[in-house]
């Protein structure tokens, strides 16, 4: 508990920093998310056994950082197309080195990794995205992506000390035997009041965005993304529960891993992304 509490105090002062520094110099959000996004491949490779192969660490790494430069293209279109392209050839590249080294690698051990590093890969790249195009403003741009952060840890967090305090219920005994319904329900009613009240502060009390904000939007997409940020706790705990490890990594004392940490993240950025689209939370 002290080792995973000194961590974050250390950890949440630093990333709300580089965060306000992308709102001066972009680049600091974009290698910040690159390097999340690199160790989090690693952490993937790691865990599905592929790492022994070296020669795959190639095509994974590739494959994230073409990802994360994608946004910069401007263009969706064609951001969108040199993704689509860089899926393809990945996939096509995996393979070919599954054909080649098949003597020591097992194809369970490849799809895993391929779907590790997809799913790792895309969501950070909607990071950028969600910085770089909801609001023309930087600075609106760096409050989404706190935002969708802020729901992921928090719900963590709030589902983490109301179960250790009224937790009696399992909610998924086998995947995640620590998990439980009265941490949940706590840790979602926690997550709501702090999210849509700390954009409330932002936005009227402060005035930091130039846009009002659609609250009955903002509170629907809320409720969705911390139910998806469960989903992706648990989710990533049944890929651990299956491999027979603990955490993915230990690059963060008493949290673990990236994917440890960023589990969540991974399914709340692009769920507020996609979301926004049908219920813009800005006016």
């Amino acid at each position: 508990m002290k080792t995973r509490l000194i961590t974050a105090a250390v950890g949440i002062p630093l990333t709300l920093a580089a965060l306000w520094a992308a709102v001066y110099f972009p680049f600091v959000l974009t290698g910040v998310v690159l390097l999340l996004c690199l160790v989090g491949i690693h952490e993937a490779l790691k865990t599905a056994g592929a790492d022994k192969v070296k020669i795959i660490y190639a095509p994974c790494f590739a494959y994230g950082v073409t990802v994360l430069m994608a946004p910069y293209i401007g263009d969706r279109v064609k951001m969108y197309g040199v993704i689509m392209a860089a899926s393809m050839i990945y996939l096509f590249v995996m393979f070919g080195i599954l054909l080649r080294k098949h003597s020591v690698l097992r194809i369970e051990a490849v799809c895993t990794s391929m779907i590790l590093t997809l799913f790792v890969a895309l969501p950070f790249m909607v990071v950028e995205l969600i910085y770089f195009t909801i609001s023309s403003s930087r600075a609106v741009g760096i409050i989404l992506v706190t935002y969708c952060l802020m729901v992921s840890w928090v719900a963590d967090g709030g589902a983490y000390f109301i179960g250790k305090a009224f937790g009696r219920h399992k909610l998924a005994p086998v995947l995640s035997p620590k998990k439980t319904i009265e941490g949940s329900v706590g840790g979602f009613v926690i997550a709501m009041m702090i999210s849509v009240g700390a954009a409330y502060i932002y936005a009227d009390v402060l005035k930091y965005t130039p846009d009002g904000i659609n609250y009955l939007n903002l509170t629907v997409i809320t409720a969705i993304c911390i139910l998806m940020s469960m989903f992706g706790d648990i989710s990533f705990s049944t890929v651990k529960r299956q491999y027979g490890i603990k955490d993915f990594g230990n690059l963060l004392p008493g949290h673990g891993g990236v994917l440890d940490r960023f589990d969540s993240v991974l399914f709340v950025c692009p769920t507020f992304y996609m979301l926004n689209y049908l219920l813009p939370i800005l006016k």
